[in-house]
């Protein structure tokens, strides 16, 4: 968990910047963020442009999930 935590911070150091600010709108432009990635007739095109945007969809969730909450521990 502690990992995780360190992952996503590390995320959000990396891509909070105004350089990684840049780059995710350029990302995002590029790579359909805000877009549909379907492709009339073309399912292996629609898969590629839908993996494409999957990455920044992966970049966002880790910049912006919430800290996972501690489990208590009992000994019963």
């Amino acid at each position: 968990m502690k990992q995780l935590e360190e992952l996503k911070l590390a995320y959000r150091r990396t891509f909070a910047s105004d350089d990684g600010q840049a780059v995710m709108a350029d990302m995002g432009k590029r790579f359909h963020f805000n877009a549909t990635t379907f492709v009339p007739g073309d399912a292996h095109q629609s898969a590629f442009l839908e993996g494409q945007r999957s990455v920044l969809l992966t970049i966002t969730r880790m910049m912006t999930e919430e800290k996972e909450p501690e489990r208590n521990q009992t000994n019963e």
